[in-house]
């Protein structure tokens, strides 16, 4: 399939656990005098994402969610009756080895929700160790190929972080980390992932500067016949503006179809329904209307 025609892909993404922790405090305690559910606030983001397809005019097969089955079961199952593109997690969340949450039992818990996508993390750092990243990446292939003859999609998730060394030798700057060393760093990657026989559907990667680099990643991603494959940026809690300055760049490039940007779209919200200065009413347009806007820019750069 040609990428100019691959369909759209904007995801909200919400299958947070430790951020919700690092904001908020474990769930059942109490944040300001108020409790922590985090099931409730799961269900106030995806409210935000209903709330947002009327004046977007989006069907709900052309919107989808990451969530997690610990906090969104009950989300993930009223997405699917929804016809909302359900993807989730199979991952333990941020470890150096890529461990799958449930262990040898990850079969059933993905057949128990049938996602549309089944996303899993993989980090990049170049001071893990050669054996833990080999053990990680014969992990993932074994989930790339019990995902393969299956109808699940299989979204990858790519973070790439510095190393002392690499930081020091951009004068310890994350931004110059991030324009002069992250691009070609990402692209490597997906190369050494792709000749290790992982095959994702999706890519998830980060935000970029320019737009050589966005074409770069998807040229990778969709080398040697894999025209199915998809790119889609992550927010990785950045400020609207320089959310909004990557989906323009994203946008131009064919390959790249969409995003799934989480706390970016909802963390404010949130954080002003907890200590009592949003009605749960004002969180939920102020989540659709973040998406929105992430939604809009990306289909006006696109058009």
């Amino acid at each position: 399939m040609p990428a100019s025609i691959l369909p759209p892909l904007y995801i909200l993404a919400f299958d947070h656990r430790a951020s919700l922790i690092k904001m908020f405090g474990e769930n059942g305690g109490t944040f300001q005098g108020r409790k922590v559910d985090f099931s409730e606030l799961k269900e106030v983001i995806f409210d935000g994402l209903l709330e947002s397809l009327g004046p977007l005019r989006l069907a709900p097969s052309d919107v989808g969610i990451l969530v997690d089955e610990e906090c969104g079961a009950a989300i993930a199952h009223r997405a699917k009756e929804l016809g909302i593109v359900l993807a989730m997690p199979a991952e333990r969340s941020m470890q150096e080895v890529f461990e799958l949450e449930y262990g040898e039992a990850f079969d059933r818990h993905i057949e128990a929700f049938e996602p549309d996508q089944v996303k899993v993390l993989a980090i990049r750092n170049d001071a893990i160790k050669p054996e833990s990243v080999a053990l990680s990446k014969s992990r993932l292939k074994e989930l790339s190929d019990w995902l393969k003859p299956r109808p699940y999609k299989f979204m990858l998730e790519l973070l790439v972080f510095p190393t002392p060394e690499q930081l020091a030798s951009v004068g310890g700057s994350r931004e110059r980390f991030d324009t002069e060393l992250r691009p070609s760093m990402m692209v490597e990657t997906i190369a050494q992932y792709q000749e290790a026989g992982i095959e994702a559907d999706v890519w998830k990667v980060e935000g970029l500067t320019e737009v050589a680099d966005y074409q770069a990643v998807a040229d990778q991603a969709r080398a040697g016949g894999r025209d199915h494959v998809a790119c889609i940026i992550l927010g990785r809690g950045a400020e609207e503006p320089v959310i909004l300055d990557w989906t323009r760049k994203a946008a131009r490039v064919p390959g790249f179809t969409g995003f799934a940007i989480g706390r970016s779209t909802w963390a404010d919200s949130l954080v002003g329904l907890m200590d009592g200065s949003l009605s749960r009413a004002e969180a939920v347009s102020a989540i659709a209307a973040r998406f929105s806007s992430y939604v809009e820019t990306f289909r006006a750069e696109r058009d």
